[in-house]
């Protein structure tokens, strides 16, 4: 396992006083030593003491062993004598792997990581003892200790190496000062799903089951039920899962029309009409009016983006809800390319540095340096990028609606690039809207069907700058303009 985030608990926050003194006796390798301080690091611990080490702690083989952590080695203390090294300390603990002939407390690691936090707390300087990695600590150096810290492994073989013992007693202090639950669902940002929406979920796929006759046999229907119910509830779903899941259900069950019309089921009657996601008129206080206003003023046209990588999970629930915004006909006439490849990228970024500048040949003086400084695309570093077509004569819709206002197709795919700005915002990402491209070029680029129409080329990813006001208004370049100059009566 491996990863760190700097956001989180770091040995900056702890001083020497507030952890015990990790005591290395005459360590004989130096990848040892830099791998103690690895597994100290792990535990936020920082306080490392080294009785004549055949290396220093900073030789360059601690430092390769240390995996980053070569902190705890440069703040290193080293002693001639394991006297010396616990001079300041109020109480000792020896760690050992073998009963010695000294009467002395006997603590399991557990036991002893509880016994160091009572004792730090109270105010006492703790020092913990680890022996040579060959035969372990003398019997000289146990009778400076207090304690002996014995770890219960297979007694016919409990031979650890020096970072394994030091990682083992780090973990056990590090847990005990935790509050960490034995079980937690990591659900990130997504809503846990209201019983109203799963149990709308479970008519739905009952539904389809009845259809295709996995249901036929009406004895064994009612545990049958029960037994598909308790799978679902056991995964604790999320409203998006349960979305994905009507999705999947609703697809599958295309597949067995057919089937079922053979077997006689009259289908229309046992699917009058489709199931709603929600069966509940929903609420919205205040305070969501209020968020909701926030969500809109802060949502920017992103230019300038942070290479950090959106997860393929995030952008396809972005994706999902920006197919819930409203469409002529309920055409859905929307069609989404993830533009992922680097040549495909590279021929946009071509298509907006050649529009871009024969865009600046239409400004003079002082306007034409203002274009020049804009920053206009943000194709360079955005990890997400997106070109939003709108499907000219879907079969979705029947037609409705657009007779006479055919724009009416492209109007409801603006709709949904809305909404996925809205969406992504609302997650602390950016979103930005190219419009200097040639739109027949990036249709090409796309491998668009004739029958597509480019509305928008969008980048997508974490914003470098958090800004509420457009970056053409800080720029200098536009204003807002007031209401009263968009709203007539007539």
């Amino acid at each position: 396992m491996a990863g760190t985030d700097s956001s989180r608990l770091s040995v900056e926050t702890l001083d020497a006083d507030s952890q015990p003194a990790m005591i290395l006796v005459r360590p004989q390798l130096a990848e040892n030593v830099g791998m103690v301080s690895r597994a100290m690091l792990n535990c936020g611990l920082a306080h490392l003491r080294l009785v004549a080490p055949v290396e220093p702690a900073t030789s360059e083989r601690a430092i390769a062993a240390s995996s980053g952590s070569e902190r705890v080695l440069f703040a290193a203390q080293e002693f001639a004598t394991a006297r010396e090294a616990i001079a300041d300390c109020h109480w000792v603990l020896a760690t050992t792997a073998r009963r010695r002939d000294q009467i002395k407390p006997v603590l399991s690691p557990k036991r002893a990581a509880a016994e160091i936090r009572a004792r730090i707390a109270a105010g006492q300087k703790v020092g913990v003892l680890f022996g040579p990695e060959r035969a372990g600590l003398d019997n000289d150096d146990v009778s400076l200790a207090d304690a002996v810290c014995e770890v219960p492994l297979n007694p016919a073989y409990c031979s650890l190496n020096l970072a394994q013992a030091v990682l083992l007693l780090s973990y056990e202090w590090f847990q005990a000062g935790l509050d960490t639950p034995d079980y937690e669902l990591v659900t990130n940002e997504a809503v846990p799903a209201s019983k109203d929406v799963v149990l709308n979920f479970y008519t739905h796929l009952e539904r389809e089951l009845e259809i295709c006759g996995f249901l036929r046999v009406e004895d064994k229907r009612p545990s049958m039920v029960r037994n598909i119910r308790d799978l679902f509830n056991r995964a604790e779903l999320t409203e998006q899962e349960v979305r994905t899941l009507h999705g999947m259900v609703t697809e599958l069950a295309h597949g067995s029309l057919r089937r079922a019309r053979k077997l006689g089921i009259d289908v229309e009657k046992l699917r009058p009409e489709p199931q709603p996601l929600y069966t509940s008129k929903p609420m919205f206080d205040s305070a969501f009016c209020d968020k909701l206003a926030e969500l809109f003023v802060w949502r920017r046209d992103v230019r300038r983006f942070a290479t950090d990588p959106v997860p393929d999970s995030t952008v396809q629930e972005l994706l999902e809800i920006a197919c819930l915004a409203p469409s002529v006909g309920n055409s859905q006439p929307w069609r989404f390319v993830l533009v992922e490849a680097a040549e495909r990228r590279g021929a946009v970024k071509a298509s907006f540095e050649a529009a871009n500048a024969r865009a600046l040949e239409g400004y003079d003086g002082e306007k034409a340096r203002a274009y020049a400084a804009l920053k206009l695309a943000g194709l360079d570093r955005a990890p997400v990028q997106i070109a939003v077509f709108a499907e000219t004569d879907p079969a979705e819709g029947h037609g409705l609606g657009r007779q006479t206002m055919p724009q009416a197709v492209h109007y409801s795919v603006v709709a949904a690039v809305q909404t996925l700005w809205l969406a992504a915002r609302a997650r602390g990402l950016g979103l930005g809207m190219i419009s200097i491209l040639d739109p027949a070029e990036v249709a090409r680029t796309c491998d668009a069907p004739e029958t597509w129409d480019l509305i928008a080329y969008l980048c997508l990813g974490v914003p470098e700058e958090e800004h509420a006001d457009p970056e053409l208004v800080r720029a200098g370049w536009q204003e807002r303009i007031g209401v009263d100059r968009v709203v007539f009566r007539k």
